[in-house]
């Protein structure tokens, strides 16, 4: 029987909300990635982004993507501002809609505070991909759109009503900490005995410096 079974008050499904780095651009860009592809071949692609014009703030991919190794959270962010100029007289307009639309409410998720507009603006992108999404299945790139990533983007509405923006429960946050409590520790120490030493260890050190720095402070004020 699950432990919350019993507990008063207790709605299990609410307790889980949407995730932006996992769902978003480490799942829906890279389906959309995964389907350019399909519509072009790699060479094809390396070369839109090689001859995009460099701006400012924008990074500029000049191997193109097909090198990438292991892409970040950070760099998927920067494949997503210039996505859509790769696509432009290469694929259908049906499949630029679709595209333009997934982008659009990842940027409307992204926002610092929402209104009714806003939230109104993130379901008229959403239909507006669902009413364009077959394309995708008629040239053969997808059988279906049983996709979990995709159903949660139904849910993002109802979780920002109830929790507030995004950045209050999005996991992008915590996995930073990985750099400081367990990238510099494992670093720092040698392999064996590695969870002990590299990770426990290291996060309790920090723990008594931030405690000590924080006493020191208060004594001088």
């Amino acid at each position: 029987m699950p432990f919350w079974v019993g507990l008063p008050f207790c709605c299990i499904h609410g307790s889980i909300t949407v995730d932006m780095l996992h769902q978003l651009f480490q799942g829906i860009i890279k389906y959309l990635l995964t389907w350019c592809l399909s519509l072009m071949t790699e060479s094809e692609l390396d070369q839109c982004l090689r001859t995009l014009p460099q701006y400012f703030g924008v990074h500029y991919f000049k191997n193109g993507w097909s090198k990438l190794m292991q892409v970040s959270g950070n760099e998927r962010k920067q494949m997503v501002r210039v996505l859509l100029g790769c696509l432009v007289g290469k694929v259908p307009n049906n499949i630029l809609t679709c595209y333009r639309a997934l982008l659009g409410f990842l940027y409307l998720v992204q926002y610092p505070s929402h209104d009714e507009e806003s939230l109104g603006y993130m379901e008229t992108t959403l239909t507006l991909f669902h009413d364009h999404k077959d394309v995708l299945v008629t040239l053969g790139i997808r059988n279906h759109f049983n996709i979990p990533k995709f159903h949660s983007l139904l849910h993002y509405v109802k979780c920002i009503k109830r929790y507030g923006t995004t950045d209050n429960y999005n996991m992008e946050a915590f996995e930073y900490l990985h750099i400081d409590l367990a990238k510099e520790g494992w670093r720092a120490s040698n392999p064996r005995n590695a969870m002990l030493k590299s990770h426990m260890h290291p996060a309790q050190y920090i723990d008594r410096v931030r405690t000590s720095m924080w006493y020191l402070q208060s004594c001088v004020v």
